[in-house]
């Protein structure tokens, strides 16, 4: 496998590619980050490496969403994408004795970096419908957190005696955002209803006492795409998973959440969570289990929001209803 780094900005993109012949770096022209400079890239690779496009990655940083389009271009026309967490790419800088930063030694970092992996995993772009999911529940995000600022709004102006004028307008705006929202709301739901394995993926998880359909919704992009091979690597993908830190007498600090992943849909769980702790007769259990044995009650509902995903993860792979006293009739 012959890998040529990719750094992404909004605009550019920057190629490098060691070449062992002179035991130096290609180094590409800077390039538009649109159609015509991907089809230069690809002109780029061809060129320089003389191989099959199959031989070919791509590696880059997730860029925001710069990074999307691109590599979906490029793993349609065959070519094998791998896209770094940026923190780990800048970890492996660092690791390098790196001093300085720019756009050209990022891109022969990134090369260098995913021609290190021992099992990379290559970049699948997702279904349609599952784009199309995910940038709708992203709206709603949008929607719900611009609703939350009008209403902030309104009260502030509630209290410094504003304008009848002002007060309709910020109402006004209010009640669009409300309908917006309940729009796209309505417009998940049809997307998952039209989709069989959506809507028995969504069926499963709602069958875990505690997880409700705009929960499984939340859940459903990351449990019915395939990126993960177990509910361990969901749950620490979501920073669910507890991080220790001891050496020697001197450090001994207590396991806390990572901090890392998707922030909004882990504060999403927490009332889920809650609600299993004290319905689901399993979860209960658990959460009783971890308080006896002097957890906090954060901590708890931290570990019931972790077995939810792991729940949720398991019920969608084995495509079976979640059963309570499941551990005793296997």
């Amino acid at each position: 496998m012959h890998f040529i780094g990719c750094d992404v900005s909004k605009l550019t993109l920057d190629l490098a590619w060691q070449n062992p012949a002179r035991n130096g770096w290609s180094m590409a022209e800077r390039i538009p980050n649109e159609l015509s400079g991907w089809q230069h890239l690809l002109r780029w690779a061809e060129h320089c490496l003389a191989v099959d496009r199959d031989e070919i990655c791509v590696v880059m940083e997730a860029t925001a969403v710069y990074h999307v389009r691109l590599a979906r271009y490029l793993s349609r026309q065959g070519v094998k994408v791998l896209i770094s967490n940026p923190g780990r790419a800048a970890e492996y800088g660092r690791s390098q004795n790196r001093l300085n930063k720019s756009d050209r030694l990022d891109a022969r970092s990134l090369q260098r970096y995913g021609a290190g992996l021992e099992q990379p995993r290559w970049f699948q772009p997702e279904p349609p419908q599952l784009q199309q999911l995910e940038g709708l529940l992203s709206l709603l995000d949008q929607l719900d957190k611009d609703q939350l600022r009008w209403h902030n709004r309104l009260e502030k102006a509630t209290y410094q005696d504003a304008d009848v004028a002002v007060l309709r307008a910020i109402k006004r705006q209010l009640r669009n955002l409300q309908r917006e929202a309940q729009r796209t709301q309505g417009a998940i739901d049809e997307l998952i209803r039209g989709d069989a394995v959506l809507r028995r993926n969504q069926r499963l998880m709602c069958s875990i006492k505690g997880v409700s359909c705009k929960t499984s919704q939340r859940l459903l992009p990351l449990v019915h795409s395939g990126r993960f091979d177990s509910a361990r690597q969901l749950a620490a993908f979501l920073g669910l998973t507890p991080c220790h830190a001891t050496s020697g007498t001197s450090l001994q600090r207590p396991g806390q959440l990572s901090g890392r992943g998707d922030a909004v849909l882990r504060a999403k769980l927490y009332m889920p969570a809650l609600s299993a702790a004290q319905h689901n007769p399993q979860l209960k259990a658990f959460y009783s289990t971890l308080r006896q044995r002097g957890k906090a009650p954060k901590q708890a509902i931290t570990a019931v929001m972790r077995k939810l995903v792991h729940l949720c993860y398991g019920v969608v792979k084995n495509q079976t209803p979640y059963q309570e006293n499941y551990a005793a009739l296997s």
